[in-house]
């Protein structure tokens, strides 16, 4: 992974150590710089993606920037004493940086039925928008359609790359289009629906005590409720993992150093 920042491993994820301000500055200068790059804003589904699927975890480890997206890989990095300056929520990052006074060639890609265009219509303000694909389900599955996808978006010469088809699908698909950008192309799953105003996102103070994900699971309960419940005991089990880890590995030192005294 090559990120200009230190990094926390967690599992099978490598997290940048990165604020939101700070995160948001890095792509605006490889935009700037027109350095093709994938940027992935993980939570505990990656995770349970990556520690499950070979493909994914090679995906995400050629990032040039993985972010905490998830409350819970903070609240973990903290617990092992390692921790994270704060989360980078994907739709935070994405909104910021459409909030940069600087002009930008802008692709949207994926998103809810209508959610391209309409974020493609507000971003028009400030922004010059070369590619608006909603990349409707099972048209861009196929090698062949990738492969336009890869050329439209080249011919675009696109500084920022929004796409959002969900994980792991997204992942997969930004590593596939990386030659094709002159830019970062940002993973960043419902951010396209919540800021074309399609889906609401929790209140502040909800957001603030971590619990943004039990207001996306009370909105669609039939889809997030498995996957949550599979994520969740999948993130405990790492966590788990990591402390026995790190015990095991402080006692191994400790029995060094009282074999270096005798």
């Amino acid at each position: 992974m090559r990120m200009d920042f230190s990094s926390v491993v967690f599992g099978p994820l490598t997290l940048a150590r990165t604020t939101r301000v700070d995160a948001v500055e890095w792509n605006r200068a490889q935009a700037r710089a027109g350095r093709s790059c994938v940027v992935v804003t993980s939570n505990i589904h990656h995770l349970r993606l990556a520690e499950r699927d070979a493909a994914f975890r090679a995906v995400v480890d050629r990032s040039e920037l993985n972010v905490a997206d998830g409350w819970p890989l903070v609240r973990a990095s903290q617990l092992l004493r390692t921790p994270l300056p704060e989360r980078v929520a994907g739709v935070d990052l994405v909104a910021d940086l459409l909030a940069t006074q600087e002009r930008l060639r802008l692709a949207v890609i994926g998103g809810a039925p209508g959610a391209a265009e309409l974020l493609a219509e507000a971003a028009a303000r400030d922004h010059d928008i070369v590619l608006v694909d909603p990349l409707p389900r099972g048209s861009w599955s196929t090698a062949v359609a990738q492969a336009d996808l890869a050329t439209r978006l080249a011919d675009a010469r696109a500084q920022v790359t929004l796409l959002g088809v969900g994980a792991p699908q997204q992942e997969l698909l930004a590593d596939r289009l990386r030659p094709a950008a002159a830019g970062p192309i940002i993973c960043c799953g419902a951010a396209i629906e919540i800021l074309a105003g399609i889906r609401p996102r929790a209140p502040q103070a909800v957001q603030a005590v971590g619990l943004e994900w039990a207001f996306r699971l009370v909105l669609e309960p039939a889809r997030l409720g498995p996957r949550y419940v599979a994520a969740g005991v999948g993130f405990l089990r790492v966590v788990a993992r990591e402390l026995l880890s790190r015990r095991a590995s402080a006692r191994g030192e400790m029995d060094d150093g009282q074999r270096g005294e005798e």
